[in-house]
């Protein structure tokens, strides 16, 4: 009973910080029109770092598109959490993770994507190292057809966590830059050098629109990455 509590007054407290971070900062754009040509298709997967989590999901919902998120949580307890926020924001929550229940979370976001829903990742979650893209969202792809659509933003207001992946929240009153990079399909025959060249492709890709939104922004470095610049090995 507490726990189920807990949970439905998470979801609800982060649901409205999530909203009005959406709403109280000033959001500009690159590469808009590739989200608009593709989010009401369905079946894409937006990729994006997991220090990058907190708004990006307020941004979709705050689009209302016609294609519901599907968005990976943990099985653990904690997990509910995040379950629970999927819920309040109207979104489609599918359970497992690399780590554990993976089998179920391949066959959930599978589903997912032939259901027509679109499907949200991080490359380096749920563990890291941070910034750096593992091959799970390549091979989702490559099994589903699915586009892999690359997403960052950053914002000139925030809070940065001491996590291990410099978890980003986003304060009211700055100015936030979004950017999409263009659509990667990866084909279905791709063997296992090709499939590393896409891995890199799209770890570069993230890489370079981390550094367009800080650029947009007037930020010396994006957010969430080392002062000195130097990130973990894959």
């Amino acid at each position: 009973m507490l726990h189920g509590f807990l949970t439905r007054l998470f979801a609800l407290l982060c649901g409205i910080a999530v909203k009005l971070s959406c709403r109280l900062n000033r959001i500009t754009f690159s590469g808009k029109e590739v989200f608009d040509g593709h989010c009401d298709l369905g079946g894409n997967i937006f990729a994006f770092w997991h220090s990058r989590l907190w708004f990006a999901t307020g941004f979709y919902v705050g689009r209302r598109r016609s294609r519901k998120m599907a968005i990976l949580v943990s099985q653990s307890r904690d997990g509910d959490y995040g379950v629970a926020l999927a819920r309040y924001l109207g979104q489609h929550a599918v359970r497992g993770s690399t780590s554990r229940g993976a089998a179920a979370a391949i066959r959930g976001l599978a589903a997912a994507v032939t259901e027509g829903y679109n499907v949200a990742l991080t490359p380096d979650g749920p563990r890291g190292p941070a910034f750096r893209a593992r091959l799970g969202v390549i091979r989702l792809a490559q099994f589903t057809g699915a586009r892999i659509i690359p997403g960052s933003y950053d914002a000139t207001r925030v809070r940065e966590l001491k996590s291990w992946d410099g978890f980003i929240i986003i304060k009211p009153f700055g100015r936030i830059h979004v950017a999409f990079g263009e659509p990667i399909t990866i084909p279905k025959d791709a063997g296992s050098e090709d499939i590393e060249k896409y891995r890199l492709q799209l770890e570069q890709t993230l890489h370079e629109l981390d550094q367009r939104c800080a650029a947009e922004l007037g930020l010396e470095r994006p957010h969430g990455y080392p002062a000195d610049g130097c990130l973990a090995p894959p």
